[in-house]
C-alpha cells in the first residue's frame, strides 16, 4: 500500500508520516531536492508499495509547486502515467493543509525560510491537486496531532 502525503513545508507532513508508519507497520520514503525524483523513480516506489506498507513524505506533485518547469524532472504527461500508475496500485494521497500562519510560525520556530511565500505556495498546491485523477483527502493539520490523527474534515478535491 501506498500512502502519499503532500504538503507545504511546515504543514505536519513529517509528523503525520511517522504516526501512520507506526500504525501501519510501514516504510517512510522521503522525496527531497536530493532523491532522483524522475519517473523511474517515482515507479519504483509504486511497484514496492506493492509488496509492503510505504508512506511518501512528499511525492510527484511538489516539483510542480515548488520548481519552475525548466527545473522539473517530470511533465505533465508524466505526472498523468504515473497518477495512472497509481490509480492501478490502489495508492492513496493526502494533501496535508494547515493555516498559512500557523506554518509561517512553524517555519519560524525551525529556523526555515521558504523559497516562496507560504500563501503562493498553498495556492499552488490548490492548483496542481484539483487537477489530479486521484481523489485526494484533505488532512488539515492545524491542531495538534491528537485532533487531526482522527481525520475529522474528510474533504476531497472532487
Amino acid at each position: 500500500m501506498l500512502i502519499v502525503l503532500e504538503g507545504c513545508d511546515g504543514s505536519g507532513k513529517t509528523t503525520l508520516a511517522n504516526k501512520l508508519a507506526a500504525i501501519l507497520d510501514a516504510e517512510i520514503i522521503h522525496c527531497t531536492t536530493e532523491t532522483p525524483n524522475d519517473y523511474s523513480f517515482f515507479s519504483q516506489i509504486i511497484a514496492m508499495a506493492e509488496e509492503r506498507n510505504i508512506i511518501a513524505d512528499r511525492f510527484c506533485y511538489g516539483q510542480f509547486v515548488y520548481q519552475k518547469p525548466e527545473e522539473r524532472k517530470l511533465d505533465s504527461v508524466d505526472l498523468y502515467h504515473l497518477e495512472l500508475y497509481m490509480m492501478k496500485s490502489g495508492a492513496k494521497v493526502i494533501y496535508v493543509y494547515c493555516d498559512e500562519d500557523i506554518i509561517k510560525e512553524r517555519l519560524d520556530e525551525r529556523g526555515e525560510i521558504p523559497i516562496r511565500p507560504v500563501g503562493e505556495i498553498l495556492s499552488a498546491y490548490s492548483s496542481v491537486l484539483s487537477k489530479s485523477l486521484l481523489p485526494i483527502k484533505i488532512a488539515e493539520t492545524s491542531e495538534p496531532t491528537t485532533h487531526y490523527m482522527k481525520f475529522p474534515r474528510d474533504g476531497e478535491y472532487r
